[in-house]
C-alpha cells in the first residue's frame, strides 16, 4: 500500500552522537542506517524515498525530506490460525488484535481455510510512530565489532551518547533503553570536541550542516574528502611536488577528522637513502601521513599530515614539529634495522628459516620453501621459464630480518631490495619482490615470468598444504586467506594468458582442491559479468583458466545469438522427451528402421558434425530437429521405430551435454506442451 498522493510531507532528521566510530566503518554505517530507516518508513506507508546521509568520527545522521506527516487511515487484514485449530490459539489471535472472536472471518486459501481479521486503523500522526521505528532500528543495528560500556549490557560500536530526532521542525519525545543504556531523545548536537565544545540547538536538517560548520565540524563525508584533497594539492603544488595517490589512506583520514587542515612537514635527507617502501610504510601505516613525489616520480623529502584543528600559524608550527619528530624516530629505527639486515647475505638469512615454524603440522618455513621450489620447477618447465631455483630458495629469506619484523607488509619487497644490494641476478631480485602478488583482489600482479611462476608456486603450496591438514575455509571463515590465494592463482593465469592445466600439478590434492578452485573461478567469472546459468552449464575438465574463460566467453556469445537461442529451443525438445520416455533397452541407431525422410535427414546432419566444433555445428541441427518432431511421433506404437528414434535423440542429447549442461540455463528444459513435443 502506498501513501496517499495528497498526503502532506515533512522533514525527518535523525542524529546519533557516538564516541569515535572507527574510520573504516563510517561509510557503510551511513548507507545501512539510511536503508533501514527507508525500509521502516515504507512498512508504515510513510514515504521517505530521498535520504541524505552524513557522518563524522562522532556522529551518524540521516535527513529525509519527503516523509508523510501522518499515517493515513487504512484497513489492515491479518491471517490467523487454520480453521479447526484449538480455541486457545484462535482466542489468542483475536485478543492480540483487540477484536472479538465472533468478528473473525473464515476464508479459503490455496493452503486451506483460515481465520482472518479486518481492522480499520485510524489515521495516526507520524511523530507518534517514530520513536518505535528508531528504537527498533537501533536495537537491530549491527557492526563488525561492538563493545559494552557503563554498568549495562548494551553493545554498540562505541558508547552511544545522544539521539536527536526532529520531525517537521519539532523535537520528537522518546526514550531508548538498550540493556541499561538509557537515552532520552533530544535536539542538541555537539560541535568540535576542542574548538567548539558547546551544545548546538537543532531545528531542522537544512541548517544542520551550516550550524556544525560554524562549530568546526564538516558533517558531510564527501565534502571533507574533497576539502582534504584540495588542501593537499595546494600545498604540494606550491612545493613543486605531487601527492602519491592513496585512496585507502584518503578514505581513512576522512573518517578520522571532523575539521581537516593539511600541514606539510619535512623528512631528514639522510633517510631518503632507505628503500622507498620503508619510507611510505612508516608514513602511511604508522602515522597516516601522505607521501609526495617529484616531477620524475621520485619520493620527495616531505609529507602531508591532516590535522583535526583549524588553521593557526603558531599551532601549525607545533603540530609540524611534533609530526616530524615522531617520523624521525620511526625512520631512525627503520634505518638501523635496514643497515643491520643489509650486512647479512640472503643465503645466511635463509638458514634461519629452519628455526621458524610455518604452521603446526606443516613443518618449518624452510620445509615450505622446499615445497615451493618443487612446484616452481614443475611450473617453470611447463611454461618454458628459466630455472626458478635461485629465487625460490631465497624467496622467504627476508622473513627473519628485523626490517620485515617491523614492517610485515613488506615481506618479499625487502628480500628483493636485499638481493639487489648483493648484486644478485636482476630477475631473481624481481621475482622475490613480486612473489606475494597479488596480495588482494585489487593488487597488482607480478609482471616478470619468473615472478609469476614463483607467485603461483607460493599460492598453490599454501592451498595444498592447508587442505592436506584439513584447514579449509568454512562458511565466511577463511583465517589463512585461502580464497584470496585461489583468486590470485586465477588472476595470474588469466591475465598472463598461461596455457596451463593445473589439475595434474595438484596431484593427490585434486579431489578437494579442484572443486574449491572451480568455485573461486566461478566467483571470478561472475565479477567479470558472466551469467550464473552460463557458469552452471560449463562442463570444462581440468583447470586451464585461460582456455576455460575463452570457452565460456564463446558459449555466452553463442547463447546470445538467434542461432544459439533457436538451437537451445530445439535441443530442449530433444532433452524433454528423453526425460519423459524410456528406451526398452540400450541400442545403436539402425538406419534400416527409419520410417520417415526427416529421420534420415536428422541422422545425416548429426553424423556430419559429431567431431566438429560444437558451437559452430549446433545451429546446423536446429532445422532437422524441428522437422523431425513435426513429421513423426517419437513414441510410436511400433517398438523398433520408437526405440530407434529415442536412441538417435539420446546420442544427440549426450553429444550436447558432453559439451555443456544446457539444462542449467534459465528456462529449464521444458519447451512446448506434450502434443507439440512429438509425444
Amino acid at each position: 500500500m502506498r501513501h496517499g498522493s495528497g498526503a502532506s510531507m515533512a522533514e525527518l532528521f535523525l542524529e546519533l552522537i557516538v564516541e569515535e566510530i572507527p574510520a573504516r566503518m563510517q561509510a557503510g554505517a551511513e548507507v545501512r542506517l539510511a536503508k533501514m530507516l527507508r525500509e521502516a518508513l515504507a512498512e508504515h506507508n510513510l514515504g521517505g524515498d530521498t535520504p541524505k546521509t552524513l557522518s563524522s568520527p562522532r556522529r551518524l545522521a540521516v535527513a529525509i525530506a519527503d516523509v508523510c506527516a501522518q499515517q493515513e487511515a487504512q484497513n489492515i487484514e491479518k491471517r490467523g490460525p487454520r480453521v479447526g485449530a484449538n480455541d486457545k490459539a484462535i482466542d489468542g489471535f483475536a485478543a492480540s488484535l483487540g477484536v472479538a472472536r465472533d468478528v473473525l472471518e473464515t476464508r479459503e486459501t490455496d493452503k486451506g481455510a483460515f481465520y482472518f481479521a479486518s481492522i480499520n486503523q485510524p489515521a495516526i500522526a507520524t511523530k507518534k510512530i517514530l520513536p518505535s521505528i528508531i528504537n527498533t532500528i537501533l536495537e537491530s543495528f549491527t557492526w563488525a565489532k561492538s563493545q559494552r560500556w557503563g554498568v549495562g549490557r548494551a553493545r554498540w560500536v562505541r558508547p552511544l551518547h545522544a539521539i536527536n530526532l526532529i520531525f517537521d521542525g519539532e523535537a520528537v519525545a522518546g526514550e531508548f533503553d538498550l540493556d541499561g543504556a538509557h537515552i532520552t531523545y533530544g535536539a542538541t548536537s555537539q560541535g568540535h570536541r576542542f574548538l567548539a565544545p558547546n551544545a548546538i540547538a537543532l531545528s531542522d536538517a537544512k541548517t544542520y550542516e551550516a550550524n556544525l560548520q560554524k562549530h568546526f565540524v564538516i558533517a558531510d563525508r564527501n565534502k571533507r574528502r574533497e576539502l582534504i584533497t584540495a588542501q593537499m594539492e595546494k600545498l604540494a603544488q606550491k612545493a613543486g611536488y605531487q601527492i602519491l595517490a592513496d585512496d585507502g589512506l584518503l578514505d581513512e583520514v576522512t573518517g578520522l577528522v571532523e575539521y581537516p587542515h593539511a600541514i606539510m612537514g619535512a623528512i631528514d635527507k639522510r633517510f631518503m637513502a632507505l628503500p622507498r617502501e620503508i619510507l611510505i610504510q612508516s608514513m602511511r601505516h604508522h602515522q597516516k601521513y601522505f607521501a609526495l613525489v617529484d616531477s620524475r616520480g621520485k619520493l620527495a623529502p616531505a609529507f602531508i599530515t591532516i590535522s583535526n584543528m583549524a588553521a593557526d600559524t603558531a599551532r601549525d608550527k607545533v603540530i609540524r614539529a611534533g609530526n616530524e619528530r615522531v617520523l624521525r624516530a620511526r625512520l631512525s629505527d627503520a634505518e638501523f634495522l635496514w643497515e643491520q639486515d643489509s650486512k647479512i647475505a640472503l643465503t645466511t638469512h635463509a638458514k634461519k628459516l629452519n628455526e621458524m615454524v610455518y604452521f603446526e603440522g606443516l613443518g618449518t618455513v624452510a620445509e615450505r620453501v622446499e615445497r615451493i621450489s618443487t612446484l616452481a620447477k614443475i611450473l617453470a618447465q611447463k611454461l618454458s621459464v628459466a630455472s626458478p631455483a635461485p629465487a625460490a630458495k631465497l624467496c622467504k629469506a627476508d622473513l627473519v630480518t628485523g626490517t620485515v619484523g617491523e614492517f610485515p607488509k613488506l615481506q618479499g619487497i625487502i628480500g628483493g631490495h636485499l638481493a639487489r644490494g648483493e648484486k644478485l641476478d636482476a630477475d631473481v631480485a624481481t621475482a622475490i619482490a613480486e612473489h606475494y602478488q597479488p596480495v588482494d583482489r585489487d593488487d597488482a600482479l607480478p609482471q616478470s615470468p619468473l615472478g609469476c611462476v614463483l607467485a603461483l608456486a607460493d599460492k598453490l603450496e599454501m592451498l595444498k598444504s592447508f587442505f592436506r591438514i584439513g584447514k579449509k575455509p568454512t562458511g565466511s571463515g577463511d583465517p589463512f586467506g585461502l580464497r584470496r590465494a585461489a583468486l590470485g592463482v586465477i588472476r595470474i593465469m588469466d591475465e598472463q594468458k598461461f596455457d596451463l592445466d593445473l589439475a595434474p600439478i595438484l596431484g593427490t590434492a585434486q579431489g578437494e582442491l579442484l572443486p574449491f578452485l572451480t568455485d573461486r573461478f566461478y566467483v571470478y567469472c561472475r565479477d567479470k559479468g558472466f551469467a550464473h546459468d552460463v557458469l552452471r552449464a560449463d562442463k570444462s575438465a581440468g583447470f586451464e583458466v585461460a582456455a576455460r574463460l575463452q570457452r565460456l566467453d564463446a558459449l555466452a556469445q553463442f547463447l546470445n545469438t538467434d542461432d544459439g537461442k533457436n538451437f537451445i529451443q530445439a535441443w530442449r525438445r530433444v532433452h524433454s522427451i528423453l526425460a519423459q520416455s524410456k528406451l526398452d533397452a540400450p541400442q545403436k541407431i539402425n538406419p534400416a528402421h527409419f520410417h520417415d525422410a526427416s529421420e534420415e535427414k536428422l541422422f545425416t546432419a548429426f553424423s556430419k558434425i559429431k567431431t566438429a566444433d560444437a558451437l559452430t555445428a549446433m545451429p546446423t541441427l536446429t532445422a532437422p530437429i524441428n522437422a523431425f518432431f513435426e513429421a513423426v511421433k517419437v513414441n510410436d506404437d511400433v517398438a523398433e521405430r520408437r526405440n530407434n528414434r529415442l536412441a538417435m535423440l539420446k546420442e544427440i542429447d549426450d553429444w550436447v551435454l558432453n559439451f555443456a549442461d544446457f539444462s542449467q540455463l534459465e528456462g529449464g528444459t521444458r519447451g512446448d506442451d506434450d502434443d507439440e513435443m512429438g509425444l
